[in-house]
């Protein structure tokens, strides 16, 4: 089948009809049956049933649906993807995406410093999961990703840039360094066991010979320190959070210390622009001065 044989086909399954096909495609209803026509008589045999005025798909055109659904999902990943090239690689525009402490603590001022000095320049931020920016970054969507944990992954460059330490809060523990075996578990305020921070948790956890389920587990930092705030329990999460959230009582390192890997990712394939080593330069800084910041780390 040619490529306009398969839209064709692929209208008329999406609308349900040959008319609905047609202006889906902006073409006259003749011009979408002619192109029909060839595509049954070059498979040889038919694409679908006419039965009273409508088109019914055949067994065949069910089989061949999932591969057709394939062939569009990688037309619109080329679509996005030159887009992308068209609007964001002329050498005066940025993507980043970054986990959502970042984008409440740090990124924020980064960005306010480069835009500062270089107001012609086009930024773009995506708060985002890890996984959800690593998957934007291989498909050109993003052209930095700023994260916890450490990302191994085909066509992907990791850079480590800091040890963020994590923190305890808690409104009823004024003492640290706090060992997890006196946290009690029954107030703990975990995170979805899919952020890397949770992992390292577990092993941590595992290692002591501890058993933590938390009462409640949620998919940010943030969200962790604003139940703190409310009462609703303690947390570990990264210092960042904890200096930057307000109404947090004082972060408390653990006992022994753990940390987390702040790294920035970019595709393996292409150099650092000259906008992205400016970027980093500050993301350093700001980092560098916010765990300096740290109270009793």
């Amino acid at each position: 089948m040619r490529l306009r044989q398969i839209e064709v086909f692929y209208a008329i399954m999406s609308t349900g009809s040959l008319r609905r096909a047609a202006e889906v495609l902006h073409v006259s209803q003749p011009a979408a049956s002619k192109v029909l026509r060839y595509a049954e008589q070059s498979l040889g045999f038919a694409l679908f049933e006419r039965t009273g005025g409508r088109l019914v798909p055949t067994r065949e055109a069910l089989i061949m649906l999932p591969h057709v659904n394939t062939i569009f999902e990688k037309v619109s990943d080329l679509k996005r993807l030159t887009e992308n090239l068209r609007y964001a690689r002329d050498g005066h525009a940025i993507s980043i995406g970054c986990v959502p402490s970042l984008g409440l603590s740090v990124v924020p001022r980064v960005i306010q410093r480069y835009h500062a000095t270089h107001p012609g320049n086009e930024l773009t931020i995506d708060t985002l999961h890890g996984p959800e920016i690593v998957s934007r970054i291989l498909n050109h969507d993003l052209d930095l990703g700023i994260v916890f944990g450490t990302y191994e992954k085909q066509g992907l460059t990791a850079s480590h840039i800091a040890e963020v330490p994590l923190v305890l809060i808690d409104q009823n523990c004024t003492k640290g360094p706090v060992a997890l075996e006196d946290i009690d578990p029954a107030r703990y305020i975990g995170l979805s066991e899919n952020d890397p921070t949770a992992r390292l948790l577990d092993m941590a956890w595992e290692e002591a010979g501890l058993s933590a389920v938390p009462v409640v587990r949620v998919r940010t930092h943030y969200m962790a320190a604003e139940l703190v705030r409310l009462g609703g329990g303690c947390a570990i999460v990264d210092g960042l959070t904890a200096l930057h959230h307000p109404g947090l009582p004082p972060p408390l390192p653990l006992k022994p210390p753990l940390g987390m890997a702040c790294t920035v990712l970019f595709r393996a394939d292409y150099a650092l622009s000259h906008i992205s080593q400016d970027i980093l330069t500050l993301l350093k800084e700001e980092i560098k001065r916010d765990l300096a910041a740290l109270p009793t780390l």
